[in-house]
């Protein structure tokens, strides 16, 4: 009698086990994309933020460089 009440339980614990391995599967992959869009996202900020203070320090020199003659 025993014997025949530990098979579903066994059954049951190995299904419980590859469900959870499924799960966190899935939520390694989300993990993953998430990492890589906020990676994505920072270097573009960077990209950008690079153009802007290029693009302000040739303005100050083109304004500062016409005003003093060095």
């Amino acid at each position: 009698m025993a014997r025949l009440l530990r098979r579903p339980f066994a059954k049951r614990r190995a299904v419980q086990l590859i469900e959870e391995a499924l799960l966190l599967t899935v939520a390694l992959v989300a993990l993953s994309l998430l990492v890589g869009g906020i990676e994505s996202i920072l270097k573009q900020a960077a990209t950008y933020t690079s153009n802007i203070w290029s693009s302000i320090s040739s303005s100050l020199s083109g304004i500062f460089s016409s005003a003093f003659h060095w």
